[in-house]
């Protein structure tokens, strides 16, 4: 789904204008990075929940030439559905 098939399903489930729900849309990626690196954690109700994890320094190998080489320490967003949505999507028939 596009975003443009987003804004017009969101405008006739909610019932607000195109312009407002595109709005919050677009505000959306903000509020979830900073509430990401003032609390480490969000939760979208009925969707899923997202943290910011930490991955530690690492020694890996370059496959072509077998080099170690030296992966420095990261966050990175961590994305977990809730049962609500597991329960829904497990009732899909499934793909053939």
């Amino acid at each position: 789904m596009k975003k443009a098939e987003l804004v017009d399903a969101l405008e006739t489930a909610s019932g607000q204008s195109k312009a407002a729900v595109s709005a919050v849309l677009d505000a959306l990626p903000a509020v979830i990075v900073s509430a990401l690196k003032e609390h480490g954690a969000l939760t979208l109700p009925g969707l899923m929940k997202i943290e910011a994890r930490s991955r530690a320094a690492r020694t890996m190998r370059n496959p072509a030439t077998g080099a170690a080489v030296e992966k420095p320490a990261t966050v990175t967003p961590q994305f977990k559905p809730v049962k609500a949505l597991k329960d829904q999507v497990a009732q899909f028939p499934p793909a053939l």
